[in-house]
């Protein structure tokens, strides 16, 4: 009969144990409903007894954030709020729920332009919680902050902070520009500023999530008669550069025309006066001047009964009036090297060119081509 009693009683234990535990898995939508009804004393109540019920626990912690919440989003009542949130972080330092709560905090303050206090605990979270994805928002209203406090050199800092630590985050674009405002607007350093921009365009030209703010800063280096693309100040254009009043506008639809332009000019301006630039697929660009052709060329295979072995000019490029008389001159049907002409062979640059006996220089191709980069002495 003992063994009988004991049974019953553990299994009215059990059963209460199951019940409490539905009614305590039940809280949370409860108050949930209560909160969509503006009912937000009564989930507050309810979120209360989660706390209660279930202390030290991340049930209980997430609980108390949504009290805090409540108190401070619906019911204007902020110290219970900040106090809910302080209670997380006194019993629960090191947790993710005292990351968030640190964050509704320092939101909350610097939106009250308490702006040292909320500095405070943003700086907390991103040197204590930079495993947190919440991290990342926190280094940037660590910045805001210090901005909005007018600490400008620090507000800097902080944006170089989140750029060097988030490189390939979506939102490192935007914070560029908001860099590169603080050192137009605040510092008056428009050099730096002009440099941030630069940057965030060479990045991000072709990244579509930073379209909006690359854009902004393109619009902004034409105002400082820099290029949109990063490539600095606009050079000089010769007086008697031949295409010199369609580059004045400097109205670049592209970083290559624009890197063919400037590889153009400084080369005029070095006295190699080419006609026109021509950019390869392969990145190089070719000038085009009078006696100076671009040859790729191919080997006939062996088993061709009239050229076999020999080499054929597979593409041409270079000046037209060039190209069309060195055809006519030492190619068999337009195409066929000739084997009974012999040209002279020079170096140029350290590159081996082929002189035909009219003068013409003949480059194999892809030799010959300037990297625009490093002629240009710009970075990619």
């Amino acid at each position: 009969m003992k063994f009988v009693n004991y049974f019953l009683f553990t299994a009215l234990f059990l059963t209460t144990v199951v019940q409490f535990g539905c009614v305590s898995f039940n809280l949370t939508p409860r108050a949930e409903r209560l909160v969509d009804a503006k009912d937000y004393s009564g989930a507050i109540k309810v979120y209360q007894s989660i706390v209660e019920s279930h202390p030290g626990t991340v049930k209980a912690r997430k609980a108390q954030l949504a009290i805090g919440k409540l108190y401070i989003d619906h019911l204007n009542q902020p110290e219970k709020g900040t106090d809910a949130y302080e209670a997380i972080i006194a019993e629960a330092p090191t947790s993710d729920e005292s990351a968030e709560a640190r964050y509704r905090i320092g939101s909350h303050t610097y939106n009250k332009e308490k702006y040292d206090t909320a500095q405070l605990y943003f700086e907390i979270i991103v040197n204590q919680f930079s495993h947190l994805k919440l991290s990342h928002n926190a280094q940037i209203m660590l910045a805001k902050s210090y901005e909005a406090g007018e600490k400008f050199e620090h507000a800097l800092e902080s944006y170089d902070d989140f750029v060097n630590r988030y490189p390939q985050s979506k939102r490192t674009p935007q914070i560029l520009t908001y860099k590169a405002r603080i050192q137009r607007e605040h510092l008056n350093d428009n050099e730096e500023a002009i440099q941030t921009l630069e940057l965030l365009v060479r990045k991000y030209n072709k990244n579509e999530d930073a379209e909006s703010y690359v854009n902004e800063a393109k619009k902004t280096l034409i105002e400082f008669d820099r290029s949109p693309f990063g490539f600095g100040p606009y050079p000089e254009v010769p007086a008697d550069f031949p295409f010199r009043e369609e580059v004045l506008g400097w109205d670049n639809p592209t970083p290559e025309y624009e890197l063919s332009v400037r590889v153009h000019i400084k080369l005029w301006k070095q006295g190699t006066q080419a006609t026109s630039v021509a950019l390869s697929s392969n990145g190089l660009i070719y000038p085009f001047m009078p006696g100076v052709l671009y040859v790729e060329w191919t080997t006939v295979p062996d088993n061709d009964p009239e050229f076999a072995g020999q080499r054929y000019a597979s593409h041409i490029s270079g000046h037209p009036d060039t190209s069309k008389k060195w055809q006519s001159l030492y190619l068999v049907n337009r195409s066929y090297e000739r084997t009974d002409i012999t040209p002279d062979e020079i170096e140029v640059s350290g590159i081996k060119v082929n002189v035909y006996p009219d003068g013409t220089k003949v480059y194999p191709f892809p030799d010959g081509g300037i990297d625009p980069y490093e002629f240009l002495g710009l970075k990619k």
